[in-house]
């Protein structure tokens, strides 16, 4: 089965919603695009780097048209290794990109380590990690 025009949609709106964050976006990379990162057995739907001497930023993006734990669970997200470089920062986002109306269908747990992203014709409204909620205004 092909990818839906949803899933394509929302993935090209992230991509450049990443790159106007100064991200350098790649589209389901077969492997990790950075020597400081790896895994085994997944693939993003989308990546992104950001670099610079002293910081190392990553973000992680799944695009789901409908939601499951089970089927992120099987994603195999928790394989992702991050080795940093020294006197360096790191940052390592992890984005769930749901359409409106399917929040209710991802389990609670998933906002502890996950930023959602609800999408809405090429738009989003954004709810940072449960853990981050405090300290963003």
């Amino acid at each position: 089965m092909g990818e839906s025009i949803l899933h394509r949609l929302m993935k090209e709106s992230v991509s450049q919603e990443l790159a106007g964050e100064g991200y350098h976006v790649f589209f389901e990379p077969p492997y990790a695009p950075s020597r400081f990162l790896s895994w085994a057995a997944y693939r993003p739907d989308l990546f992104g780097v950001r670099a610079s001497a002293e910081r190392q930023e990553y973000v992680l993006v799944e695009c789901e048209t409908r939601p499951s734990w089970r089927k992120m669970a099987s994603k195999n997200f928790r394989s992702v290794a991050v080795q940093t470089r020294l006197n360096s920062e790191l940052s390592l986002r992890r984005i769930l990109v749901v359409p409106r109306g399917t929040l209710s269908s991802v389990d609670s747990s998933m906002r502890l380590s996950w930023e959602t992203w609800i999408y809405e014709g090429a738009t989003f409204q954004r709810f940072p990690m449960a853990c981050d909620a405090s300290t963003s205004s």
